[in-house]
């Protein structure tokens, strides 16, 4: 079976493949390896703990329009 690669250097894994490997779009990621023979494997990927992401710290931020009005300049 054979893909043709984009310009990206992009090529898309035939379903039977994905399917065979277990792979979801936009969630499985998968590993090449370049064996001594020249050949190339492709294998799904471990699956990597995702990073715990912190809500940012919140600053008070006054816009500039408020500024403005507390300091009777108009009135917002």
């Amino acid at each position: 079976m054979a893909n043709r690669l984009t310009i990206k250097g992009q090529v898309t894994i035939p379903k039977d493949v994905r399917e065979f490997l277990g792979l979801q779009a936009g969630a499985s990621r998968v590993e090449f390896t370049i064996d001594e023979d020249g050949s190339v494997r492709v294998v799904k990927a471990a699956d990597a703990p995702r990073p715990i992401r912190r809500a940012p710290a919140q600053r008070h931020q006054t816009s500039l329009a408020s500024r403005l009005a507390a300091e009777g300049c108009f009135s917002a």
